[in-house]
């Protein structure tokens, strides 16, 4: 079995989509196309690679027995008895050893048909056909910036799904929307962003999947429920003879999910931290043979805190999600998502056509495949997103009822605006706000491994790898003489290029993009607190009212010329 991303609104049959040694195809369960049970994957599961012409396909079967040839004369043709859409699976009958030992023979091309929507279809297709010589010709041909496209990253039900970077406006926080009644229930609302309205839709919703909240709530639960039931389980044994099976197995799992959950929100990481505390405690004395009245107060206090915990969920969660704001040809829509992760930029090369998949409206332009192919990002068509008429008559009545008309006076004023507009990734460091222009910012990415390099400047960390390429990377906090910290889950690089040499800016953590006007840039005043030089300083944004002050770094004059050309050398 291989490691698969599971598409969202696909057929229950279909498990998810694989790479196979650089072929992206989807993986159908036999037992659920077939009406089966489904059982759970052993050492003997196999996934059998089908070929319809040109077209591959996954069929996950529970062992491959052998491999067995037949006369074709001895295909029979499926019995009269078999009607409705079994038989047309079955190419027919095989008996072997005089009738003892009978095998089906399936229609391949029945059982691998998923059903293909639109567009989806028509980008497949066009490739079903295509010339694998010329592919690993273009392979072997260097990037140029025409083959590479700059894609936003973002999770959603742990899968990783991702947006043309020209089609995203702005990244935002997550808000309480203003609600609209008569509309899907995906649609959360409006927000009044900069005097424009915006529709607010939970993609997990769209998708048909639960609510982060309730997932993560869910899993809580389930891991509460489990505990109350070891600890009934326990008390009773105890009372029996005395002293109780040491049973770590459930104490096991808590200890797992708390090391995997992780939270933007303060609140959610002290209840981790309490449960932590408490769950260790816990294994401790059962493993001390504590006293029976001490266990349970223990296990009991971990229950409590579970409990305390789901209910800290449904309020704290927005602190990790974010608001994608997308343009689809003119219709601006937010789209909540549970994470953003980076910003890559990711060649074309990489990135295959969809495969064929009815999935209720959910239309995929592409999968991208990265680190050769453990990685798969689902690259999502915004245009079918906004195809919705409740949404689009939701926007023109919002629009309309805001005096906001469309005439073409009013749009050149946009146009103008727009130009008027700075685009910024704003990210904290030393706990004040920082932006730098996105049209600067080449990629984001998760800190990696880095490589010490000897004698190299105090405030350069090091060499890391970014997709076969070596870059230096430097500790803003160490250039702008910060306190050092060290890195956690939130840190970021930031890829910018400096002199020519592509290099990463550590930074705490990547707040969100936004688009600021430029009136609201104000020039740094002759006394400022940041703690960062001023020379590094191109101005003040203003937003909110001035509320929120945005720092904004000159990226060019981080290093000067002499410490560009050092850093050049790290490289």
């Amino acid at each position: 079995m291989p490691k698969m991303a599971k598409v969202p609104r696909t057929p229950p049959f279909v498990d998810g989509i694989a790479n196979l040694r650089g072929v992206v195809l989807p993986i159908i369960d036999m037992r659920t196309r077939f009406g089966m049970d489904r059982v759970e994957e052993t050492d003997r599961t196999r996934v059998l690679v089908i070929d319809i012409d040109g077209v591959k396909t996954g069929l996950r079967v529970d062992l491959v027995k052998q491999v067995t040839r037949v006369l074709r004369s001895d295909i029979e043709p499926p019995p009269p008895a078999i009607r409705g859409t079994t038989a047309n699976y079955l190419e027919g009958m095989v008996k072997l050893d005089k009738g003892q030992r009978i095998i089906m023979a399936l229609n391949a091309g029945q059982v691998c048909q998923i059903g293909v929507s639109g567009r989806q279809g028509e980008l497949a297709a066009t490739h079903q056909g295509e010339n694998r010589g010329e592919r690993e010709r273009a392979s072997t041909a260097g990037d140029t910036r025409d083959d590479v496209q700059q894609m936003v990253t973002f999770r959603i039900a742990r899968e990783e799904f991702a947006f043309p970077m020209e089609r995203v406006r702005e990244i935002l926080r997550v808000e309480t929307p203003k609600q609209v009644p008569d509309v899907p229930e995906y649609v959360l609302g409006v927000l009044t962003v900069r005097g424009q309205i915006l529709p607010i839709v939970d993609l997990r919703k769209l998708l048909q999947q639960r609510s982060l909240a309730e997932e993560f709530a869910g899993a809580c639960r389930e891991l509460r429920e489990d505990y109350e039931r070891w600890l009934e389980q326990w008390k009773a044994s105890a009372a029996s003879n005395g002293h109780a099976r040491v049973d770590l197995a459930v104490a096991e799992r808590l200890r797992s999910w708390i090391s995997n959950a992780n939270s933007s929100s303060q609140a959610l990481m002290e209840g981790l931290s309490k449960l932590r505390g408490l769950n260790e405690k816990a294994v401790k004395q059962l493993q001390n043979k504590a006293p029976a009245a001490e266990v349970s107060a223990t296990a009991a206090g971990v229950i409590e805190a579970l409990r305390d915990f789901e209910k800290q969920v449904a309020a704290n969660i927005q602190e990790d999600q974010r608001i994608i704001v997308v343009d689809a040809g003119g219709f601006i829509l937010g789209l909540v998502v549970d994470h953003v992760n980076e910003v890559l930029n990711i060649s074309k090369k990489l990135v295959d056509p969809p495969p064929q998949i009815a999935s209720s409206g959910l239309e995929l332009s592409g999968i991208a495949k990265l680190d050769d192919g453990s990685r798969l990002i689902m690259l999502l068509d915004i245009n079918n997103l906004m195809r919705d008429q409740k949404l689009r008559e939701m926007q023109e009545t919002s629009a309309q009822s805001s005096g906001v008309a469309e005439s073409a006076a009013r749009k050149q004023s946009a146009h103008q605006d727009q130009e008027s507009e700075l685009q910024l990734v704003t990210f904290l460091l030393g706990g004040e706000e920082y932006g730098v222009p996105i049209s600067q910012i080449q990629e984001i990415d998760r800190i990696s491994k880095i490589t010490k390099v000897p004698k190299a400047a105090r405030f350069i960390e090091g060499v890391t790898n970014l997709r076969g390429e070596v870059i230096p990377v430097l500790d803003t906090r160490k250039r702008f003489d910060l306190e050092v910290k060290a890195a956690d889950d939130r840190t970021r690089i930031i890829i910018v290029e400096l002199g020519g040499v592509k290099t990463g800016l550590v930074v705490d953590a990547v707040r969100e993009v936004l688009s600021l006007s430029k009136k609201d840039i104000a020039p740094p005043p002759e006394a400022i607190h940041t703690g960062v030089d001023q020379r590094f300083i191109s101005g003040i944004g203003k937003v909110d009212n001035g509320k929120r002050m945005i720092v904004l770094l000159d990226v060019e004059k981080i290093l000067s010329k002499d410490e560009q050309s050092k850093l050049a050398e790290v490289q």
